[in-house]
């Protein structure tokens, strides 16, 4: 097995057929030095696209790539996230020579509609979803998504190890996406929120322990972001990704500059970051020329 690759072995919810050796072989390279949840979500991408055409990946076709595309239901960006894996393994498999040819690369999708203001919560919006959180570790864990920018993943992997205090507050380390870490700035008053919670948990403890203590998992962080929102009355898509979202845009908006707010989030470009930037009531390119 390649070191840090989880096994491949097929389940009752994998392929029908089993993975050849050489297919098998691939997907393992192919995955290896991924963080565990890319690796997660890639390898269900992979046997689900496997579980359809029922075929070894040299024997590929585009028509299976583009008839397995449009079986596809659920939100548009999952299926495009989904296209986008399979094209990355196969491209990865025709640079190996693994492959007789890159199948994906004749698959084209138009531009797709940016929609990311639709996932962008209002600072009032933020309010009720954490204030109506009563219990601390999941309120601690709500303004830890939102004022730190964290992706899911990276809250419920913080560990006081990662915490060091400073005068003024703290600084968080993240080992993020792609292996990078980062130095986040934590304000004064949630370092306070924080410290609170640690009563007298050790370095390799968790920041936001689960209910027994133990870390959280990601799954019942999604769980607690999730009955948040229906407690706000927000709509039922709101994630903590959203949270992440709302850290961006509203930073921006209260005047932080964009390569601030890019450091903290991880963002490799600041083109993602200022896609969080938008027109402010009574501001526009035509103010400053009427």
């Amino acid at each position: 097995m390649v070191s840090g690759d989880m096994a491949l072995a097929l389940s009752s919810k994998e392929p029908e057929r089993a993975i050849s050796s050489d297919d098998d072989l691939l997907i393992r390279s192919w995955l290896h030095n991924r963080g565990q949840h890319t690796r997660q979500a890639y390898q269900r991408d992979v046997f689900e696209f496997l579980r359809h055409v029922q075929k070894r990946l040299e024997e590929v076709e585009l028509k299976d790539l583009q008839n397995w595309f449009d079986s596809l239901t659920g939100a548009e960006a999952t299926r495009r996230r989904k296209l986008c894996a399979l094209k990355s393994l196969l491209a990865y498999g025709a640079r190996l020579q693994s492959l007789p040819a890159d199948v994906g690369a004749a698959f084209r999708l138009e531009r797709a509609r940016d929609n990311l203001h639709e996932r962008i919560l209002t600072e009032e919006e933020v309010g009720r979803l954490i204030d109506g959180e009563v219990d601390t570790r999941r309120h601690a864990l709500l303004r830890v998504l939102y004022v730190l920018g964290l992706r899911i993943s990276e809250a419920c992997a913080l560990s006081w190890r990662d915490m060091t205090r400073r005068q003024q507050g703290g600084i968080a380390t993240i080992f993020g996406k792609g292996g990078k870490t980062r130095s986040v700035a934590v304000p004064a008053k949630l370092w306070k929120e924080l410290v609170a919670l640690k009563g007298d948990r050790r370095p390799h403890e968790p920041v936001i322990p689960g209910h027994d203590g133990g870390p959280l998992s990601v799954d019942a962080a999604h769980r607690a972001v999730k009955r948040a929102a229906r407690r706000a009355g927000l709509s039922p898509a709101v994630s903590a990704h959203w949270l992440r979202h709302a850290c961006a845009s509203h930073a921006q908006d209260r005047g932080a500059p964009a390569h601030v707010v890019q450091a903290t989030l991880g963002h490799a470009s600041l083109a993602t970051t200022t896609r969080y930037s938008h027109v402010r009531e009574g501001d526009g390119a035509g103010k400053y020329l009427d």
